[in-house]
């Protein structure tokens, strides 16, 4: 086996990407299973879950994909940076403290960390992550809430 820049490879990859994979579709069905109970409105003529639905899909594709993968790739690979499972760790704490803090204070500390994550700690990345939190999150929420009338988490602000 060769190495990828210089790393050794990891004899897992093949597995990893099965899992991922196996992972991605077991999620993105019980997603999509869920779409099912929301509410329906007149005067919305897709739905409320066409959008949901849509992105499930596209993210079954990818869980496919990754089976199918771990399937026939001969590798070599390399180890996962273990940044990703911070990364999910946090989508995770994210979804849950939405509806308690809210949208606005939320979802710009959890811009700006994972910016500050993968970016790192030096000035200028800092005034990016800064500046990439705050437009993002004004930006969203003025689209949601002031544009298609979607009312997002108030939190502790409501």
């Amino acid at each position: 086996m060769g190495t990828i820049q210089g790393k050794r490879p990891c004899t897992m990859g093949k597995n990893q990407d099965r899992i991922v994979g196996i992972v991605i579709l077991l999620i993105g069905g019980f997603l999509f299973w869920e779409t099912f109970s929301f509410r329906k409105a007149e005067w919305e003529p897709l739905g409320m879950a066409f959008w949901p639905r849509i992105i499930l899909v596209m993210m079954g594709i990818i869980g496919v994909y990754y089976t199918i993968r771990g399937s026939v790739d001969k590798g070599p690979y390399q180890k996962v940076d273990p940044r990703a499972f911070l990364i999910l760790l946090g989508g995770i704490v994210y979804v849950l403290l939405l509806n308690l803090l809210g949208f606005l204070i939320i979802t710009p500390v959890f811009i700006f960390s994972f910016s500050i994550l993968l970016g790192g700690t030096n000035r200028s990345n800092i005034i990016r992550a800064v500046c990439t939190a705050v437009i993002c999150t004004i930006g969203v929420y003025l689209v949601f809430q002031k544009g298609l009338l979607i009312q997002l988490p108030e939190g502790i602000l409501g």
